[in-house]
């Protein structure tokens, strides 16, 4: 399907890009598929498959069949879900940054999640199609989701551009206090986030209002992040 050549991306405020970070089973997917539930154009590098089996989303397997999918507009909730390697992860991008566009255009917002970041990036600069995606997409307004368990080994340009940071609890100290410097907090905050009950702590960086909640917990605000 052509994009239709009369129409414009939505404002350059709109977009979000979230890194959410934490253990494994600490709830982040689960947390970030309610977000994305009600997305009626997703698309998500599901390595595990967790989308494609328990979140609603069809589960592709060739870049054929995801190419197709890249150049329409019509919803679709997709799970591309192929072993784990650069070469897939780069395909993944460039498709996602075709179908961005092309549903930009046709004047839709789009969400996009990339699970297990540490697989398929490094602790330096992103690579070159994911970062076109988290450096210059969200002017085309759509909601990115980049998960990881351990955010000192994603790459940076992830956390120097996310304007939502998402964190459940660490299973490294390492990480943990990474996190917490990033989210302006005493150590202790993530050190204390329980397992059995998905906790977490989110920073948003545009309004700098720290918050916090679990499953079946209360979102409440903590306090304004520390300057």
């Amino acid at each position: 399907m052509r994009p239709k050549k009369n129409s414009s991306p939505p404002g350059p405020l709109s977009g979000l890009l979230a890194l959410v970070s934490g253990q494994s089973r600490s709830g982040k997917s689960f947390w970030t598929a309610q977000r994305v539930a009600r997305e009626p154009r997703l698309l998500v590098w599901d390595s595990m498959r967790e989308f494609s089996l328990d979140y609603r989303c069809r589960e592709v397997r060739t870049p054929a069949e995801l190419h197709r999918v890249a150049l329409s507009s019509a919803p679709a909730r997709i799970g591309y879900a192929v072993p784990v390697s650069a070469g897939s992860f780069d395909t993944f991008c460039r498709l996602a940054w075709v179908w961005l566009r092309v549903n930009a255009r046709a004047g839709h917002s789009v969400a996009i999640v990339v699970e297990e970041m540490a697989d398929v990036t490094t602790p330096g600069k992103a690579p070159p199609a994911w970062g076109e995606i988290v450096r210059k997409g969200l002017r085309f307004g759509p909601r990115i989701y980049a998960l990881t368990q351990r955010p000192a080994e994603s790459d940076k340009t992830v956390v120097g551009n996310a304007n939502l940071l998402h964190c459940h609890a660490m299973a490294r100290a390492d990480d943990a206090r990474y996190m917490a410097r990033e989210l302006r907090v005493d150590p202790a905050r993530v050190d204390a986030l329980r397992l059995d009950r998905f906790e977490w702590l989110e920073l948003d960086r545009r309004t700098r209002v720290l918050t916090a909640g679990g499953k079946g917990l209360p979102v409440r605000t903590v306090a304004a992040a520390q300057t």
